[in-house]
């Protein structure tokens, strides 16, 4: 903290008084040369103590949390040069590269930064160590890091959904943007990749009086649930078409309590969070009309490309219990949940 003027110029009437050559000056005048001296030269020395004061303020080491913030504070078409007449600037200001916004309103500010969702990782040492990994850590974050390097998975929201930033236009200028601003030496791979895709199969137990489920699908559901540990097998039945309102709350329709818990927890997922299974069932068991939710089976890929094959065989991932998606998030677009209606009857079992 900066000293003041007056505690500048106590000191040096100290240290002034140490001096024998200074003796000579004896004046108590305000206005005595001396004096006008020492309070120009306490004045000089309380700028100098401000400004280092200023800077070590606005000085932030570069950590994983900084990268993020100049991540979420990204404006997209602005040109990175400051003499630059197209609106906004990048300019040097208090030891930092900031956006110049003089002259624009908030929406405007706000509307041109597209970076909603913003991870960064780095590696672990961890992963240097152990170049064999297992499969549980196919699906862990540190797969996808790489030694020195720093990782930064960005997103934006379209509709109301998380979704990639347009590629090539938008990646590319912000690629630019942490180019500029980024520590000379570092290196940064930047991504912002289309949601994963995940397939759940449930086999869930519901209260008949509030789940609506037609009576004649209930031996198909009962049949597939017995041959589901028979791999490969192909039931006759799987041309039988169920009824579309199997699941849905007998008092709404259009309500499908398991469906809508699965997307709700999925989409209050922070972004680059884990899908954790048990945190899932939790959330099924608290929707109305569901006593005994059970997550037989776990899929999840990264998404295709439109040239890549169709439907393709996922990766079955339910021996592990939590894995980061590696875009940061889910496709609800692409979601796929298959689900087992079986009455809850015990009850009645146990008369």
């Amino acid at each position: 903290m900066a000293r003041t003027i007056a505690e500048i110029q106590n000191e040096i009437l100290i240290e002034k008084g140490k001096q024998p050559s200074l003796k000579g000056l004896t004046s108590s005048s305000n206005t005595s040369i001396w004096r006008l001296w020492i309070n120009i030269v306490a004045t000089a020395i309380w700028v100098h103590e401000k400004i280092v004061e200023k800077n070590a303020l606005i000085s932030r080491p570069h950590t994983l949390n900084w990268y993020r913030d100049q991540a979420l504070n990204f404006h997209y078409g602005v040109p990175l040069e400051p003499d630059s007449s197209n609106g906004m600037s990048l300019i040097w200001q208090d030891g930092s590269y900031q956006f110049d916004t003089t002259g624009l309103t908030e929406s405007e500010i706000e509307e041109s930064k597209i970076i909603k969702h913003c991870a960064v990782s780095e590696i672990d040492l961890e992963t240097v160590l152990k170049p064999n990994k297992e499969i549980e850590e196919i699906f862990s974050d540190y797969f996808h890091n790489k030694v020195g390097v720093v990782f930064i998975k960005v997103a934006t929201v379209k509709e109301d959904k998380i979704s990639r930033i347009d590629v090539p236009n938008e990646l590319y200028a912000f690629k630019e943007y942490i180019s500029k601003i980024k520590d000379a030496g570092n290196q940064v791979y930047i991504s912002s990749d289309q949601g994963d895709i995940l397939r759940l199969s449930l086999n869930v137990y519901i209260d008949p009086l509030s789940i609506y489920i037609n009576p004649k699908d209930i031996e198909y559901y009962q049949t597939k649930i017995s041959n589901s540990s028979d791999e490969g097998i192909i039931l006759p039945m799987d041309e039988y078409e169920l009824d579309p309102l199997n699941g849905s709350l007998i008092s709404n329709s259009q309500a499908f309590p398991v469906i809508d818990a699965v997307k709700d927890h999925l989409k209050n997922i922070e972004f680059n969070g884990a899908f954790v299974k048990t945190y899932l069932v939790d959330a099924i068991q608290k929707a109305q009309g569901v006593k005994i939710p059970i997550l037989t089976k776990v899929q999840t890929a990264m998404a295709t490309n439109p040239n890549d094959e169709p439907n393709p065989t996922l990766p079955d991932v339910t021996k592990i219990e939590y894995f980061i998606p590696k875009a940061g998030y889910f496709d609800l677009d692409t979601l796929e949940v298959e689900v087992n209606y079986i009455p809850y009857t015990f009850y009645r079992d146990k008369q």
